[in-house]
Formats: C-alpha cells, sequence, structure tokens
C-alpha cells in the first residue's frame, strides 16, 4: 500500500497548484492590465469594464456545471487507470457543451442592456459598458470550450500545458490591449472598443491552440466524436449544483456593485479597484482548489480514502502559511497599490478600506476554496450548493442591505465581508471532519 511522505505529497500538490495557480494570475494579470489602461482613460471606463465583467461573469454559472462535472468524473477514472472511459467524458462534455453554449449567446445579448439599466451607473459609463459588453459576448463559445478542456488536463494532473499556453497568449493579449486602446503602431485608437476586441481575439486564439494540443499523438486526452449520454447526465447531476452555488455568489456579487452603487460612482470605482487587486490572491488560491479536487478525486478513484484526506489537510497548512502572507502584504500596502490604478482620493480610499478587509480575511477565504474543492472532487456539490449559499445570503448579503437601508457608510458593507468569510471557513470544516465526502471507487 503506497504512503506518501511530507516531500512527495509537496510535490505532487505543487505540480498541480502552481501551474494552475499562475494560470489564474495571468488571467487576472490581464483583466489588471485593461483596468489600468481604462484607468488612463477615466474612472467611467473602469466602471464600464468592471461591471461588463460582472455581467460576462454570470455565464460561469453554466460554465462552472460542465467545468465540475468533467474534472470529478475524469480524475476519479484517471486515478482508476481506465484510459477509455477519461476520453469518452471528455469527447462527451465538449459536444454537450457546445450546443450549450450558443443559446447562451442570444441570452447574453438579450440580457445586458437589462442588467446595464438595474445597475445604478452614470450616464457616461453606461453607453461604454454596452459598448464593451456588444462585443465581448462574442468570446462566451470559445470560453466554455477552453475551460472544459482546462479542466480536462486538470483533473488527469495536468496544469502545466494550460500555463504555458497562456504564457504566450497573455503576453500577446497585453500587446493587442496597449495597440488596439491607444492605436499604436499605426492601428486607430480604439479605447474601449480596443480592450473587448482583443478578449474576444485571444478567447479564440487558445481556444485553437488547445484544440491543437488534444491531436498530438501522446497525448493522454484525446476527442473523438462519440456521446454517451450516461456522462452527460451525470455531468449535470455533478454539476448543477455547482452551478447554482456558482450563479448565487456570482449574483452575490453583482448585487454587492449594486449596493456599492448607491454610493456613488467613485465608491464604486474604488471597489472595483479593490477586487481587481484582491484577484490576484486568487492565483494560488485557485491553484490550492484545484490541486484539492483533483487529488481528492484521484484519490477516490484508487479507493485510497486515507490519501484524500491526507492531501486535504496538508494542503490547508501549506495554502494558509502563503495566503496570510499575502493578506498581510495586501493589508499594509493597500494604499500603494490602489494607486497605481487610479489617482482620485476617494477612489483610493474606498480601495484601501476594501483591501483591509479582504487581506485580513484569506486564511479562511483559502479554507473555503481547499475544502470546496476537495468536496467537489468527490461529487458531493449539493453540500457545497448549501453551506455556500446560505452563508453568502444569510450573513452578508441580507445584513449588507440592512446597513445600506439603515444608511450605514460603506466601510461596514466590507466589515461583513470580512466577517462572513470567517463563519463560512468555520462552518466547511465542521461539514468537512464529519467524513460524508469519502466515497471511494472509480464512479460517482
Amino acid at each position: 500500500m503506497i504512503h506518501y511522505t511530507f516531500k512527495q505529497k509537496l510535490k505532487k500538490i505543487m505540480n498541480i497548484a502552481l501551474p494552475s495557480g499562475a494560470n489564474s494570475f495571468l488571467d487576472i494579470f490581464v483583466i489588471a492590465i485593461s483596468m489600468f489602461f481604462m484607468g488612463k482613460l477615466s474612472s467611467e471606463h473602469i466602471v464600464a469594464v468592471g461591471v461588463g465583467l460582472n455581467f460576462f461573469m454570470l455565464f460561469y454559472t453554466i460554465n462552472a456545471i460542465f467545468y465540475i462535472g468533467t474534472n470529478a468524473q475524469i480524475s476519479r477514472f484517471f486515478g482508476a487507470k481506465d484510459k477509455k472511459n477519461s476520453n469518452l467524458v471528455f469527447s462527451t462534455l465538449l459536444i454537450g457543451s457546445f450546443f450549450v453554449c450558443i443559446p447562451m449567446v442570444g441570452i447574453a445579448i438579450w440580457g445586458y442592456p437589462k442588467f446595464l439599466d438595474w445597475i445604478s451607473m452614470g450616464v457616461e459609463a453606461r453607453r461604454l459598458g454596452e459598448i464593451y459588453l456588444k462585443i465581448v459576448i462574442y468570446s462566451l463559445p470559445a470560453m466554455f470550450l477552453k475551460n472544459i478542456m482546462i479542466s480536462a488536463l486538470a483533473a488527469i494532473g495536468d496544469t502545466i500545458t494550460p500555463f504555458l499556453m497562456r504564457v504566450f497568449t497573455t503576453s500577446f493579449c497585453i500587446l493587442l490591449n496597449y495597440v488596439l486602446i491607444f492605436g499604436k503602431f499605426g492601428f486607430p485608437r480604439l479605447e474601449i472598443v480596443g480592450a473587448a476586441y482583443s478578449n474576444v481575439i485571444i478567447a479564440y486564439l487558445e481556444l485553437a491552440i488547445l484544440f491543437g494540443l488534444m491531436f498530438r499523438k501522446k497525448a493522454y486526452l484525446s476527442f473523438c466524436f462519440k456521446f454517451c449520454f450516461k456522462f452527460f447526465r451525470n455531468a449535470l447531476r455533478i454539476g448543477i449544483p455547482a452551478g447554482l452555488e456558482r450563479l448565487l455568489t456570482l449574483f452575490s456579487l453583482v448585487l454587492t456593485t449594486k449596493f456599492l452603487s448607491e454610493y456613488g460612482d467613485n465608491v464604486l470605482a474604488g471597489s472595483q479597484i479593490g477586487t481587481r487587486i484582491e484577484a490576484f490572491s486568487f492565483m494560488p488560491g485557485f491553484g490550492f482548489m484545484v490541486a484539492a479536487m483533483a487529488l481528492v478525486g484521484q484519490s477516490l478513484g484508487a479507493n485510497r480514502v486515507d490519501i484524500a484526506s491526507d492531501f486535504v489537510k496538508t494542503i490547508l497548512k501549506i495554502s494558509s502559511f502563503i495566503m496570510g502572507i499575502l493578506g498581510l502584504v495586501m493589508a499594509i500596502f493597500a494604499g500603494f497599490f490602489s494607486s497605481i490604478f487610479a489617482t482620485g482620493e476617494e477612489v483610493i480610499h474606498v480601495s484601501k478600506m476594501y483591501l483591509l478587509a479582504v487581506g485580513l480575511s484569506q486564511i479562511p477565504l483559502i479554507w473555503v476554496f481547499v475544502l470546496d474543492g476537495a468536496l467537489r472532487g468527490a461529487g458531493i456539490t449539493k453540500i457545497s450548493l448549501c453551506i455556500n449559499a446560505v452563508s453568502i445570503w444569510v450573513f452578508r448579503i441580507l445584513p449588507m442591505w440592512v446597513l445600506l437601508y439603515l444608511g450605514f457608510g460603506v466601510k461596514w458593507i466590507f466589515v461583513m465581508i470580512f466577517i462572513e468569510t470567517y463563519i463560512r471557513a468555520i462552518i466547511f470544516w465542521v461539514v468537512f471532519s464529519k467524513g460524508t465526502w469519502k466515497r471511494p471507487g472509480k464512479t460517482i
């Protein structure tokens, strides 16, 4: 029976977490660069892109269904050394997600004007947001398909391939943003339109690269025109609770944006800058979550519940140390980081308050990430849905609404974010400790 030393566990964890986290960093870095460029234009541009991204992220709800459904099934088959079914799941989910993502574009076209009307924005910020979304929504099909491939690769422990691809596309994306936004090297100055076109071009470039990689002779995962309804149904059963969880989480973020918009465009711009800076901490957070999800799935597929539990506890120790340091850096240097993206005094002050709240709650946040990932890897997505839904809406959104209604200042909105993060981490640990996720075998 195999037993891992701490060094071996650390190596397996980091082999998944580091490239995955670095890949997440590059995603966030591109958004940050776009926000930096928008800040050179006006605060209305910052608000427009920030709100536009909030709308776009709502479609990650549907994407999360297939992402989790793909990862949970393939990691099990990979742990059981069943390559045939791994590839059948992969092909099934790609085909299924393709037929789902097309109508999503139509829904996005219908929905974005209504979303912008609902968010309280200045006239100019609203106009710019519409221009941005009118173009960006056409990257949805590429986003759906490429995330299925990235999920499948993560399930077999290969997070280095997407990372290497992102190194190339990120460099190209930054150059493309700079050229199209400011009109360099003979190109017209397109401003926010250039930012939108850059996002669409990069999304389809990444999709083309990933498809090419899947047809390599030595690739473990390969696409074939086969569809298994059983695996598609399993993906929906596993993924729909995760999708609902993502919907509730993202909608809570959108609702928080709505609350903050009541304080004015400067407060909204400051919070958008703060969230983009905080997003850099999601780099290791996402990496450790993916590691927990993949390693729990693989260990359960190999009928090793003990190893799965050991991996999760090791990930918690390592991630808590790293995220604790990052949180302190974020809180101590909040003013410096905020001033990189804005010059307005009120905007920077709001960003500083937000970063202080989230910086001092990074350790409980990473516990949420890791334990949520562990439950997803075990296919126990309904429990994650319940925990996140109850905690966020009861301990965060409802108190925020009450505070706003009673006329409290914006700092109290951030205080509720801080408190709720600790509450949710405690709930996740209690549930994980009860061991309901311990369900070994190659099928879920």
